[in-house]
């Protein structure tokens, strides 16, 4: 999420946004609210195929090796609202504070602590590796599928950091070179994408595998998992080339860690959020939990967040320390 290129692509800005709004749909439609709903375990399962697999791989596009300072000036920047949120979810979100959840980056949090695991592996691996596409490639996908057979979970994002590996790495190795197809390819694109999604309905069961969060329950996790990859490749080509820009989707395209970190405190994993969400007041008037409820909450929820961030100190908040730096330099 974090950007070091000196020329910004806005293309890329749009699809950061589609991909924050796709979050917040998943976390919306994860919600016990919407759990009798098949339509809305469709547009999950559809979703979640593909949408953090390419964020991982953003992430990895936009990630280079660093001289030591500035590496860990960025890392620090990563660890400040890591810190600084996760206080905040084990204050007003958890139950009971332990030693598990204490090490369990609340929520949405695991990719923050994933990400400095991944730029950590990116600036101490040997180029001589990473220069070996193929076989950076094929080890990260051999780890991630084998690292489900092992009784790692949440705790400390090791179960999600490997899982999500390879995307890191390919996004790595695919830097400076183009993502984008001619526009003729567009209308494929989204024919594509309709036909996944068309297909998950003979299937309208979350498939939890999806959340890359847990070790498998069966040898079925490992077939799912290669089906997931195999699928979020040409998913994630498609979704990038179908993205619509403005620019005002680009602008806040680029406040996607700002979107991607508040949207947790709107959207709560559980029913005791410090903002009211959309989804209990709806709840409470009586409407029907059913896919177009959650595609109008999904909406409005976008609005608002980009309403909030808007306020000038909300953005500071996520990096304080820039925040002092700057006003002591002027």
């Amino acid at each position: 999420m974090q950007e070091t290129t000196k020329v910004r692509d806005d293309r890329i800005d749009a699809v950061k946004f589609w991909l924050i709004v796709l979050v917040i749909a998943g976390h919306i439609l994860m919600r016990k609210e919407f759990a009798s709903s098949e339509a809305c375990a469709v547009m999950w399962n559809w979703i979640y195929i593909f949408h953090m697999p390419l964020f991982v791989f953003i992430s990895g596009y936009f990630s280079r090796k660093k001289d030591m300072i500035e590496f860990w000036i960025s890392i620090c920047k990563i660890i400040e609202p890591l810190i600084i949120f996760h206080i905040v979810g084990l204050l007003f979100y958890v139950d009971s504070i332990s030693i598990k959840t204490i090490f369990t980056p609340w929520h949405m949090l695991w990719y923050l602590l994933s990400l400095i695991y991944w730029r950590l592996m990116l600036q101490f691996i040997p180029n001589k590796i990473l220069n070996n596409t193929r076989l950076i490639i094929f080890g990260a996908v051999c780890i991630s599928i084998l690292i489900g057979l092992f009784p790692f979970g949440r705790v400390l994002s090791i179960q999600r950091t490997f899982a999500l590996m390879p995307f890191f790495f390919l996004g790595y190795c695919m830097r400076d070179k183009n993502l984008f197809l001619p526009d003729k390819y567009k209308p494929l694109c989204i024919v594509f994408l309709i036909v996944v999604l068309a297909l998950l309905f003979f299937y309208s069961h979350r498939i939890t595998y999806l959340l890359y969060a847990t070790p498998y329950k069966s040898v079925y996790g490992v077939v799912i998992r290669m089906v997931a990859f195999i699928l979020a490749i040409p998913m994630s080509i498609a979704f990038i080339n179908i993205c619509y820009n403005t620019p005002w989707i680009t602008q806040q395209g680029r406040m996607s860690m700002q979107y991607y970190i508040y949207h947790a405190l709107i959207i709560p994993p559980m029913s005791a959020p410090i903002i009211p969400p959309l989804i209990l007041i709806a709840d409470k008037m009586n409407i029907p939990m059913t896919s177009y409820t959650a595609v109008a909450i999904i909406i409005i929820t976008t609005i608002v967040l980009s309403l909030i961030l808007k306020i000038p100190y909300v953005k500071m908040l996520t990096n304080p320390s820039s925040f002092f730096i700057k006003n002591r330099t002027k």
